[in-house]
């Protein structure tokens, strides 16, 4: 690749990992103990938490093994961590700062968290500029470079990837990147003849397998794009599974070791889910309720269903494309599943983050019409051009405050806790999507809204984030 051609990943990630950085909003939740076993992963060799005493945190979160005490949660999500805790160290013992245990004390590690998934939402940014390069190649090789940067952008700021996947150790960066590489996996493989020999085919097993690692829902892109492979592409099958065996064999003995099991509770945990009369009201809310659907959230993803509709009534690129289609309707009917399907202290409808991705390739037909204006009568393009910045617009707009803004995300906790009074989520006079611009403009602590402190600094009542 050429020093011109590497310009604009560059920028891309610089850009995204310094907003990032910069944003003030910042949570710990289920990845409290995440940088500690990360430091044990470091310091001890083990993903164990027995090192630290006392263990301060919910003790749901915890699984004990024996006299051993291990995550909950997948331990490979630390891992992202671990470069964090090696340069830290590193830089202390030269005399440059306090070292990586000084984070874990008294709640600072939350900078750690936010360091190492600005610098993973960064390189999913990256690779979904290089998604939208490979697609969008009706386009002229400098505006397809500008068109693609431009939908990397909009996926980085206008997309849970700033408010969710970015202010937390939580599993959903490390999904995405590892489903953003599965999509350019695959559509590199899909162009290619079907020889199990590709380095694109095994590059796809790894990144399924990895996906699934981080987080058990991933089991449906897993078993739809292993289902495509099998069913169209059998001269494959064998370097799909080359390179998901390494990963998944690594993933399986730590397991057996620490959990003396193949997999942990978090994976096993059917009890999460309630087929209920409930699953209707969470398909739903879901998408249109007022402070986790997904429609007032990210309205942008109105363009993938845009770009779907394009391709039933033009014809499907290739299967391949339907498998992508497929992705989400079966995410969004999993979540729906869920007990607690409003993903908890969260912000917007966090359990569509990992999809993300699957949005921003099927939306990319839908651009690729905008960007060309020979196929489009100028009154209908410049209809089509203003929605379309509308939903940008009002998209940034609302992941902007989950990432800087404090109230949005105390809107959990006060004036009600979510997880105790649900029906919160229905109350359109009080929308999580507006909380944090209402608080900023006439809320009587405004001032606080964009602190770096502590939240007992700040005042939420209940911790979903650290300012």
């Amino acid at each position: 690749m050429s020093r011109r051609a590497w310009a604009w990943p560059a920028i891309i990630f610089v850009v995204v990992v310094g907003v990032d950085l910069a944003s003030p909003s910042a949570i710990t939740a289920d990845s409290i103990f995440g940088v500690r076993v990360a430091y044990s992963v470091v310091h001890y060799h083990s993903i164990g938490l027995n090192h630290f005493s006392p263990l301060v945190g919910p003790a749901a979160d915890l699984q004990t093994v024996g006299h051993h005490v291990y995550p909950l949660f997948p331990w490979t999500v630390s891992l992202f961590a671990v470069p964090a805790v090696v340069i830290l160290d590193g830089l202390h013992r030269i005399g440059i700062g306090p070292g990586a245990a000084w984070y874990l004390v008294g709640g600072r590690d939350w900078r750690i968290q936010i360091w190492s998934m600005a610098v993973v939402v960064g390189a999913t940014t990256v690779i979904v500029y290089s998604i939208a390069r490979r697609v969008l190649v009706a386009l002229p090789d400098g505006q397809r470079a500008r068109w693609s940067a431009g939908v990397a952008l909009v996926f980085a700021f206008g997309t849970s990837a700033w408010s969710t996947a970015s202010r937390s150790l939580w599993q959903h960066g490390p999904s995405m990147l590892f489903l953003s590489l599965a999509i350019v996996f695959a559509l590199r493989a899909s162009a290619q003849e079907a020889g199990g020999a590709s380095a694109a085919w095994v590059g796809l097993g790894a990144a399924l397998a990895g996906a699934y690692t981080v987080r058990p829902t991933n089991t449906i892109p897993l078993v739809v794009l292993g289902g495509w492979v099998v069913l169209t592409r059998r001269r494959a099958i064998a370097a799909v599974v080359a390179g998901a065996v390494p990963v998944a064999a690594v993933f399986l003995v730590v397991n057996r070791v620490a959990y003396h099991a193949w997999l942990p509770r978090y994976f096993r945990a059917s009890s999460n889910f309630a087929v209920t009369g409930r699953v209707a009201e969470a398909f739903v809310g879901n998408l249109v309720s007022p402070s986790r659907g997904l429609l007032f959230f990210c309205p942008l993803v109105m363009l993938a269903g845009w770009g779907v509709a394009m391709q039933i009534r033009h014809g499907w690129r290739s299967p391949l494309w339907i498998a992508f289609a497929v992705i989400p309707v079966l995410h969004l009917c999993l979540i729906s599943a869920f007990k607690q399907w409003w993903g908890g202290d969260s912000y917007g409808p966090r359990f569509l983050t990992d999809m993300m991705p699957f949005f921003v390739v099927l939306a990319l037909p839908a651009v690729e019409r905008l960007a060309r204006p020979a196929q489009l009568s100028s009154s209908r393009r410049a209809w089509l051009v203003s929605m379309t910045a509308g939903l940008v617009l009002w998209s940034t707009f609302v992941q902007a405050q989950g990432a800087t803004l404090r109230s949005a995300w105390c809107w959990n906790a006060e004036p009600v806790n979510v997880n105790l009074h649900p029906s919160h989520i229905w109350a359109w006079s009080d929308p999580q999507f507006l909380r944090g611009a209402r608080r900023l403009v006439f809320g009587p602590a405004r001032g606080s809204e964009l602190r770096r402190a502590g939240v007992i600094d700040v005042g939420c009542p209940v911790e979903p984030v650290r300012p």
